[in-house]
């Protein structure tokens, strides 16, 4: 099938329009779908936004640059949630992202569009973006691996800001750790490239953090043990101020910058946002700068309490989703519950800003059900090792 008639079933990209620039370097022959919040000189960039539909930027984001130097092919901007707003990616002038595996479901969001590309094999790598699970949760959902890299490694000049002190350029790749690996390391700076050192021991020790009674968890707790206790320690492991606090404090710091951001379009296009988007932007506006201030000092907290759960483990193992798919219909009667159920766990370790990663992991009704695997900041390296080491004792089961 042509790439036209599968975005025309599958919503994946906002605009289709080739670029290349070099033939030459670490990317060459590599194709990129580009999250349409990531700006691109000469084609439009609209957040999924009416606000935006018609704007065309006059420069490249630096990721955008650094992926056309090394001779990688952008195929176009894939669809994601207005201004990355969302886990759900059905608020969209590119309407709703669609689920690969059942075309009736949700691709998940924000990045749905680069998890979509990447399953149907649109192209070869999605990039994204992730402020509280935005490259993961459509991984999870659509089957594929997501990489949330520490938060500040990748520039993110040229992006169009969710929260300027917790958006996070990702990688979303089908099945290949050494193509992520290559495609990390591209666009990265070079006084950054010490991150992807891995030192790992002979046999990792793996923290279980937020497993409940859910379906989903229930599933991947039986094939953890099933499939890695040969292989790697397995010990329960808690973070009861992260668990506590993580979520209020991250939604307080993003939603406090989004709003502060969108404060003049608020104004003067609050007809042109969709509801959901809006709603939650009103929210940001009711944050007082004390409030503010409060969460980013409260951020450092958990950070310290984050940074010393590794002297015990290596690795922290997670649920990406506490859901799989839910139907595009469902949601679209009450986005804002499903939400919840779909950032629950991811933007704990974007608050904390740690590298974190969901690899297909198991299956629910023949729906994918990832694992994220989360790290040590600026141990990327380490967490990519790891993953690739999983997924080949996976691969043997």
């Amino acid at each position: 099938m042509k790439l036209e008639e599968l975005n025309s079933k599958y919503n994946a990209f906002i605009t289709l329009h080739n670029i290349e620039e070099n033939d030459k370097g670490k990317l060459k022959d590599i194709t990129f779908g580009i999250k349409d919040v990531i700006l691109t000189k000469g084609i439009r960039t609209t957040a999924g936004s009416r606000i935006l539909e018609s704007y065309v930027p006059q420069k490249n984001a630096y990721v955008v640059d650094a992926i056309l130097r090394e001779g990688g092919k952008i195929i176009g901007k894939t669809n994601t949630h207005e201004f990355a707003l969302g886990a759900t990616n059905t608020s969209s002038i590119g309407g709703p992202a669609r689920n690969p595996v059942d075309p009736e479901r949700i691709s998940g969001g924000s990045s749905g569009g680069s998890a979509v590309a990447v399953k149907l094999d649109m192209v070869d790598v999605g990039i994204g973006t992730d402020t509280g699970g935005s490259v993961r949760i459509p991984s999870s959902l659509c089957g594929v691996i997501g990489f949330k890299p520490t938060t500040g490694l990748i520039p993110t000049d040229g992006v169009i800001p969710f929260s300027w002190s917790l958006d996070t350029v990702g990688i979303i790749v089908k099945d290949n750790i050494g193509l992520l690996r290559r495609v990390f390391d591209a666009i990265l700076l070079n006084e950054k490239k010490k991150v992807e050192i891995a030192k790992l021991r002979t046999r990792p020790r793996l923290g279980l953090f937020l497993f409940d009674d859910m379906e989903v968890s229930r599933i991947l707790l039986k094939e953890i043990y099933a499939k890695l206790s040969s292989y790697f320690d397995i010990v329960e492991v808690d973070l009861p101020l992260l668990r506590q606090y993580g979520s209020k404090t991250r939604r307080t710091i993003s939603l406090a910058e989004a709003s502060s951001y969108h404060k003049d379009w608020i104004t003067e296009n609050s007809d042109k946002y969709f509801k959901d988007t809006y709603t939650l932007l009103l929210d940001g506006m009711k944050i007082s700068a004390t409030d503010y201030i409060d969460a980013l000092r409260y951020r450092r907290v958990l950070i310290e309490e984050y940074i010393k759960a590794f002297k015990n483990i290596d690795f922290i193992l997670s649920p990406t989703t506490k859901i799989v798919a839910p139907k595009i219909s469902d949601v679209l009667s009450n986005p804002l519950q499903f939400r919840e159920y779909l950032i629950a766990n991811t933007e704990l370790f974007n608050v904390v800003g740690a590298p974190s990663i969901s690899i297909p992991f198991s299956t629910l009704n023949e729906l994918p059900v990832g694992l994220m695997i989360s790290g040590e900041l600026y141990k990327d390296g380490d967490l990519l090792e790891v993953t690739e080491y999983i997924l080949n004792v996976v691969g043997k089961h």
